[in-house]
């Protein structure tokens, strides 16, 4: 699945000899990082921004069958084509709504508190779009999570310049100390796991089958993965040029590639 103009990669791809395992690199480390939730999945909250191919949900789904999750695809033709071509099935527990995921955090304030909040949305120009990287977006999905261990998770294309404010941007609401980050193999995709508690840096779960279950379910090699794990590194001592979104902003659209000083000091 190819979204818009984005014809030099696939946003989801399926293996039909194997339809539950998460075949795009990106995919299987947001899955991982589920490790770093401090307590059982089982009957959780969880809510996913973005459906794509629904590859994400379908492997929590069979990791994790009790838990409620919740998906936001603003596209309806997305949420079409993940059913008819990616196999993808709603259930009781699993349900897609069709809207702007900020308008539903907007609209779910003080209703329900989320365990895990999953997001990978991206427009035409292979960014966050402009409304849900900004300071007061990333707010009000943290006002959403748990405090007792929820766990904000989010993909991010780390090729463009405004990986480096997004970073930044995420920083300034969950605290630098509090971000962990898996890179994937081809340098593209960070994905960026943040805890809702300010004390508490998100440590795997050791307690739990959560491992062996992502292992042996989805045939995912996790501890090579978690080798690869980095913690955050110090952006602001690296005195590199970057802004906090805050809405209203006009400069967020353009999503330009970084030189490569900027990408090796980063990425």
């Amino acid at each position: 699945m190819r979204f818009n103009n984005l014809s030099n990669g696939a946003q989801a791809q399926l293996d039909l000899n194997r339809v539950d395992y998460p075949f795009v690199e990106y995919i299987q480390l947001m899955i991982i990082s589920l490790t770093y939730y401090p307590f059982l999945l089982d009957n959780k909250n969880i809510l996913i921004i973005g459906l794509g191919g629904g590859t994400l949900p379908r492997a929590i789904r069979k990791l994790y069958p009790t838990c409620s999750i919740t998906i936001i695809e603003i596209d309806p033709l997305v949420d079409e084509m993940a059913k008819k071509y990616f196999y993808f099935k709603e259930d009781s527990n699993m349900k897609v709504i069709i809207n702007d995921g900020r308008n539903f955090l907007k609209s779910s304030l003080n209703s329900i508190n989320y365990d895990i909040i999953l997001l990978d949305a991206y427009d035409s120009m292979s960014g966050l779009p402009s409304h849900m990287k900004t300071q007061e977006f990333f707010l009000e999905l943290k006002n959403l999570l748990n405090l007792n261990g929820g766990l904000f998770i989010v993909n991010l294309v780390c090729i463009y310049q405004s990986y480096i404010n997004v970073r930044l941007t995420i920083d300034s609401v969950f605290g630098q100390n509090n971000l962990i980050t898996f890179r994937s193999t081809d340098f593209v995709n960070m994905i960026v796991v943040a805890s809702a508690a300010i004390e508490n840096f998100p440590l795997v779960n050791q307690k739990s089958n959560i491992i062996n279950d992502i292992q042996e379910k989805l045939l995912i090699d996790i501890n090579s993965s978690l080798k690869r794990k980095q913690r955050q590194k110090q952006i602001h001592n690296q005195k590199l040029s970057g802004i906090i979104y805050r809405d209203g902003m006009k400069n967020m659209k353009s999503e330009q590639q970084m030189s490569l000083i900027e990408f090796v000091n980063i990425v």
